[in-house]
C-alpha cells in the first residue's frame, strides 16, 4: 500500500469511497432548490437532484417561507464574507423579533457566532458594531456626510453596507415591501 505522501504527489485519488462531508451548497444552488419547491417539486425530488439529505433541503426552503409568509417580517439582512453567504437575518421591527440561519459552519464567520436565537438587544449591539461608533470624535460630521440627523445603526449599514476596514464582512439588505 502506498503511503499517503506518495499517492498525494501522484495526484491519485486518496479518497476511493467518497466519503466524509458533502460540499456546501452555494447560493445559486438555494436559490435552485427555492425555486423548484415553489415550481411544485417536492423534498425528496430537489434532494435527489442535489445529491443531499431532505433536512439540508428544508434547510434553504424553509427561510425562505418565513420571508415570503410573515407578514411582520419586512426586512433580510444578508451577512456577507467577500461572495460567501453566513448568515440571514429576517427582522420583525413591530415585535422586535429577530430570525437567524447560518448558512455556514465557520462559526467565527456568522453574524452571531454561536448564539442562534439573539434576542432584540444582541441584534442592536449586532448593529452598532457593524457602523462608526457612537463615541468617535467627529460624529456629527460623519452623520451630516452620510444624510443622517441622528445617530442610528441601522439607516448608517444602509448607507455603508456595515462595511468595515479590518474584515471583509458586508451586509446586504433587502425589503419585502418599501419601508423606507
Amino acid at each position: 500500500m502506498a503511503s499517503y505522501e506518495q499517492l498525494y504527489e501522484k495526484g491519485d485519488i486518496i479518497n476511493q469511497r467518497n466519503a466524509g462531508r458533502r460540499p456546501k451548497i452555494g447560493e445559486n444552488e438555494a436559490e435552485t432548490m427555492r425555486k423548484m419547491y415553489a415550481s411544485g417539486a417536492s423534498v425528496v425530488q430537489i434532494a435527489k437532484y442535489f445529491n443531499v439529505t431532505r433536512p439540508t433541503v428544508y434547510k434553504y426552503i424553509n427561510i425562505r417561507k418565513r420571508w415570503e409568509e410573515d407578514n411582520f417580517v419586512k426586512v433580510r439582512l444578508d451577512y456577507m464574507y467577500d461572495d460567501e453567504l453566513c448568515t440571514v437575518i429576517d427582522v420583525d421591527f413591530k415585535h422586535e423579533k429577530v430570525y437567524v440561519e447560518n448558512q455556514t459552519d465557520k462559526v467565527l464567520l456568522t453574524a452571531f457566532g454561536v448564539n442562534k436565537n439573539p434576542d432584540w438587544e444582541a441584534f442592536n449591539d449586532f448593529l452598532e458594531s457593524r457602523c462608526v461608533p457612537r463615541t468617535r470624535c467627529g460624529m456629527k460630521q460623519i452623520l451630516r456626510e452620510n444624510g443622517l440627523d441622528s445617530y442610528d445603526p441601522f439607516r448608517m449599514i444602509e448607507k455603508t453596507q456595515g462595511r468595515m476596514a479590518e474584515d471583509h464582512h458586508w451586509i446586504r439588505i433587502h425589503y419585502k415591501d418599501e419601508i423606507r
